[in-house]
């Protein structure tokens, strides 16, 4: 009859005559206490283990997923503030200008739907003033993120409002 191999943690490597070196199985003298038993048992080590490892690797890849997030949204803004820019430039006079950066403003957040939501998005009135090089526009939004942002408690969130801001110069080609 063939016997299974015993585990390798009960081996041991012992000299021999005949081979110069064997392995044999390490046999306990006697009855083990259930104490002694209990701390030399390794069932269940690795599910500790990878609780201790999983908890800080979890917290490293939700801080990740919320920062990418926030950058994300950030980087949506931006878009569509220069977008509210580059159409403000096109109006004759500052209230047209106001106009066409605002109805700019909402359809590139729109299309950003997903991630921002227009509800959010607070449009600051632009402030024009004469500069030497033309008529300069300060185009401001701020979003309120409402949380969004915050995965989990012991993770820094990123402020729950983002302002973004540009400022376009409308300069007259003519002189």
């Amino acid at each position: 009859m063939i016997w299974p191999a015993p585990p390798l943690n009960k081996l041991r490597r012992v000299a021999s005559q005949r081979t110069g070196w064997e392995v044999r199985e390490i046999r306990p003298k006697g009855r083990i206490s259930p104490r002694a038993r209990i701390l030399r048992d390794e069932r269940g080590s690795v599910a500790i283990e990878f609780a201790f490892v999983a908890a800080v690797f979890l917290t490293i890849l939700f801080g990740i997923m919320s920062y990418g997030f926030h950058f994300a949204t950030r980087i949506a803004l931006s878009y569509a503030v220069a977008e509210g820019g580059r159409a403000a430039v096109i109006g004759l006079d500052d209230t047209q200008r106001s106009e066409y950066a605002e109805s700019a403003i909402r359809e590139a957040v729109q299309s950003y739907s997903p991630l921002l939501r227009w509800e959010n998005v607070t449009v600051l009135d632009p402030v024009w003033r004469d500069t030497g090089a033309g008529r300069a526009g300060d185009i401001a939004i701020d979003y309120d993120t409402g949380g969004r942002f915050s995965f989990l408690p012991f993770v820094p969130a990123p402020p729950e409002t983002i302002r973004v801001s540009t400022t376009f110069v409308v300069a007259d080609p003519g002189g």
